[in-house]
């Protein structure tokens, strides 16, 4: 039964990881147009446009929040690792048990202050885009919930060298 949901919850975890790696490389993408774009108009032709430097600001903001997902997914923050390198046994199963409680409790908070901050913006009307702030204050909950789906994924699914060490 367990291990039933563990390989669920584990293709799930990859879907939405997959969908978070093509949003957030085609806000990338989005975001070195604009700015070449922006460039041509504003040095080039000398008409400088008005919606794309906060199109591009989305654009960016957005990139880093989903691709929070894709860090935790390849356990790819930057870390002092010493500890996990040397643990063993029951201590290495701790140490692996209180790292994700405290990435969940980060981004617990993350999800929690950034839904609070979308509700507050909701009102608030960007001047050039005429769209509801809430659309920028939404990347911050929404990049928690994929984050933590995937360090979730990255605790039960670690890739070998983490779990080299252990018992």
């Amino acid at each position: 039964m367990t291990s039933h949901l563990r390989r669920g919850f584990l293709t799930i975890e990859r879907l939405a990881t997959r969908l978070v790696t093509l949003l957030a490389c085609a806000a990338l993408a989005l975001a070195a147009g604009l700015a070449c774009y922006q460039i041509l108009m504003r040095y080039v032709i000398r008409q400088p446009i008005a919606w794309s430097e906060p199109v591009l600001q989305l654009s960016i903001i957005y990139m880093v929040y989903l691709g929070l997902a894709i860090t935790f997914r390849k356990g790819a923050l930057v870390s002092i690792d010493i500890l996990v390198t040397f643990a063993r046994g029951r201590f290495a199963t701790l140490l692996r048990w209180t790292i994700l409680l405290a990435i969940l409790t980060v981004l617990g908070h993350m999800f929690w202050y950034g839904w609070a901050m979308a509700a507050r913006a909701q009102n608030n009307i960007h001047p050039t885009l005429g769209i509801s702030m809430l659309y920028a204050f939404a990347a911050i909950p929404v990049g928690a919930v994929f984050a933590a789906i995937a360090a979730i994924a990255h605790h039960l699914d670690p890739p070998p060298s983490e779990t080299s060490g252990e018992g």
